[in-house]
């Protein structure tokens, strides 16, 4: 079929609602999309430009006014919407800007963090690495330090006089216990002031030998005085030492009166020589074995040594986990 204005052939295009003729879009005055939208009645109201200027179609004018002022109503609505639609995609870029700025600086915040916790890490490791190693040579310096002391024994409950001769106390101890002593057994003498206790009653309490029993502790002793700095004995051998223990084990209790010194008769205590961290642990060992109802605590050759009976097995304390194991 021809267009009706420009006598070329058209396939697709709009129909003149008065004259039927099929016309291209331009040669009618429509855009194609617009006519597409047109329902029925709309369609029916376009005109081809002979119909327009035919009398017949004045009277059609006013109806093309009104679809021109409703067409220009949907425009600027369409316009409208456009236009808010364009302010929320604005809105939305400086928003989606922002929160890449966020991100940026968040990714860079985490870099700068993962970047610690390495270090931390690493630090961490090493501190675990320090702690066993100040804990392993701790251990080796209380071990040497008791180690030192393997040659002497503690004398514990002697008075302390201006006066006194070490060489003729210790010498009275060993004609008591029926000891023959040798000058060159021993290495020096010495007091020393005792370890503080917080408990000052317990500490005028506590026993000192493994040789010695509870018993013997409150013979002729004021638990509300407190203990006389402790002598030391140093000798040049451990057997010399050994030796001495062992007269104080069989005899079990020895006074202040069986040696000849003036005042009432006050036990005597001979042990061991530990050092401070040792005696606390002693000290710990003392409690648990009230708890736990062992009948055996005594120390040998500076170790700590419990027994839960006669027929068990002997325990050795090195330290307070040794404690916690006991059952």
């Amino acid at each position: 079929m021809k267009c009706k204005t420009c006598s070329l052939v058209v396939t697709e295009g709009a129909e003149c609602g008065s004259c039927r003729g099929l016309f291209h879009y331009a040669c009618i005055g429509v855009l194609e999309t617009n006519y597409r939208k047109m329902n029925a009645e709309r369609k029916e109201k376009v005109r081809c430009n002979n119909c327009r200027a035919s009398p017949e179609s004045s009277q059609g004018s006013s109806a093309v006014l009104e679809e021109i002022k409703s067409f220009r109503a949907e425009f600027t609505s369409t316009m409208s919407k456009i236009e808010h639609i364009s302010t929320s995609v604005d809105s939305l870029n400086a928003k989606w800007n922002e929160m890449e700025t966020r991100f940026s600086n968040l990714e860079d915040r985490t870099v700068v963090l993962e970047s610690r916790v390495s270090v931390v890490t690493k630090l961490q490791s090493e501190l675990e690495v320090g702690k066993q190693t100040i804990h392993n040579l701790q251990n080796d310096l209380r071990v040497r330090d008791q180690q030192a002391r393997i040659n002497n024994v503690e004398i514990s409950g002697i008075p302390m006089n201006k006066n006194e001769n070490l060489v003729m106390i210790l010498n009275s101890i060993y004609s008591k216990l029926g000891v023959q002593m040798e000058v060159n057994d021993v290495d020096s003498m010495n007091r020393v002031r005792r370890f503080v206790n917080k408990n000052p009653s317990r500490d005028c309490n506590e026993s000192k030998s493994e040789g010695n029993s509870a018993d013997t502790r409150s013979a002729g002793a004021n638990a509300m005085e407190p203990r006389p700095p402790a002598i030391i004995v140093k000798f040049t051998r451990r057997m010399c030492k050994d030796k001495l223990l062992a007269a104080v084990r069989a005899r079990r209790g020895l006074t202040t009166a069986d040696i000849g010194l003036d005042g009432p008769a006050r036990a005597i205590f001979i042990s061991d020589h530990l050092t401070p961290e040792n005696k606390l642990l002693l000290k710990n060992a003392r409690q648990k074995k009230t708890e736990l109802n062992y009948a055996f605590l005594w120390t040998r050759d500076c170790k700590i040594l419990m027994r839960k009976s006669d027929t068990s097995k002997i325990i050795g304390i090195n330290n307070d986990a040794d404690l916690t194991k006991l059952k």
